[in-house]
């Protein structure tokens, strides 16, 4: 990623208090997270889940952590009970609304 890039995505991530996952952690584990998406990627100029799910060319990046409960998530990547971290232009894999994650140990 270029320095330009990265300068813009971090002072965009500290204006809306969230940002990328720090290094060594994997992005979208954390319901803090704005993950940004394939360089180029045209929604990646939505810094919040309201504005990613308003265009209708993107798709919300799912929650990757650990869940009490079952996420349910749409055909676009949005769950109505768990966080989006992230917007993309690319579709989110088939079945995402039926495979919910459940915390294995809980």
């Amino acid at each position: 990623m270029g320095a330009a890039l990265a300068a813009a995505l971090s002072t965009a991530a500290q204006a809306n208090g969230r940002g990328a996952a720090p290094p060594g952690r994997v992005c979208g584990t954390s319901i803090e997270d704005w993950c940004p998406s394939y360089r180029g990627d045209p929604c990646n100029r939505h810094k919040t889940a309201a504005q990613c799910r308003a265009d209708p060319k993107c798709y919300g990046m799912p929650y990757r952590g650990v869940s009490f409960v079952p996420c349910f998530w749409d055909k676009r990547g949005f769950a109505s009970n768990c966080p989006t971290v992230g917007c993309t232009s690319r579709r989110p894999p088939p079945g995402i609304e039926r495979k919910p994650f459940v915390c294995p140990t809980c």
